[in-house]
């Protein structure tokens, strides 16, 4: 045996080693769960970190959105609250008395008071009820006017249309004119396009008589009309 024999048959069986290493499969599913593992560690880190950034960019931000949010609303509620009755126009009342004498607004044919006031209730909650009233109920309706709603009955007397609107009292004041005074009670007189109306306010409630009578004629229904104050068509 030469010298450099013990070393080539260890690098012989080394070299056969090896072989056999290569050829062996190796499974890295193993290698690869881990490498996962570790790096979605990184990423939530790096997700909660920017989620607490987040946070604290957001709670001031909320913070100040809620108190200018709460500011509009005080600010609407006392606006609301501090807001004063509406005028009402003769004008417009005019029309609108031409329109429920004429038939030319949407409304309830009725003969009582007590069916009107059924009949509105079933329509909208909380408007004003009609009162007893003179003469006889022919029909009934709601107008929006002024930022308010009327509540409006026609009645005919003596063969002649009359119509009565009534509002919160509160919503809606009546502007100076022509006085006169039935039963303690004042009314303001007007008179546009041919139709005369007395205003006049009674308790929280508002009231107009309107058509083609004088005023002292006006004056006279409206004393007849007395309010109960069982105050919206919904409680009759």
């Amino acid at each position: 045996m030469s010298r450099d024999e013990p070393f080539d048959q260890l690098e012989h069986a080394t070299s056969q080693r090896l072989a056999r290493l290569a050829a062996r499969p190796v499974d890295t599913m193993h290698l690869q769960r881990r490498l996962d593992k570790v790096l979605a560690a990184e990423a939530g880190s790096a997700t909660s970190n920017g989620s607490t950034a987040w946070q604290r960019w957001w709670r001031p931000i909320s913070s100040a959105a809620a108190a200018i949010l709460i500011g509009l609303t005080l600010g609407w509620f006392a606006l609301e609250s501090g807001t004063s009755p509406a005028m009402a126009a003769p004008t417009e009342l005019a029309k609108i008395h031409f329109e429920v004498a004429n038939g030319l607004a949407p409304h309830l044919e009725v003969s009582s008071v007590a069916e009107a006031n059924q009949l509105l209730a079933d329509q909208i909650n909380g408007v004003v009820a009609v009162p007893q009233l003179p003469g006889t109920m022919k029909s009934c309706c709601l107008h929006a006017h002024a930022g308010t709603m009327l509540t409006c009955a026609l009645i005919e007397q003596d063969g002649r249309l009359i119509t009565v609107a009534m509002a919160d009292g509160a919503k809606l004041h009546s502007p100076k004119g022509q006085t006169l005074t039935r039963g303690g009670r004042t009314f303001f007189a007007h008179t546009t396009n041919g139709i005369n109306m007395v205003m006049a306010h009674e308790g929280d409630r508002w009231l107009c008589v309107m058509g083609e009578l004088d005023f002292d004629e006006l004056a006279d229904v409206a004393a007849q009309i007395k309010f109960t104050y069982a105050d919206t068509a919904d409680s009759q």
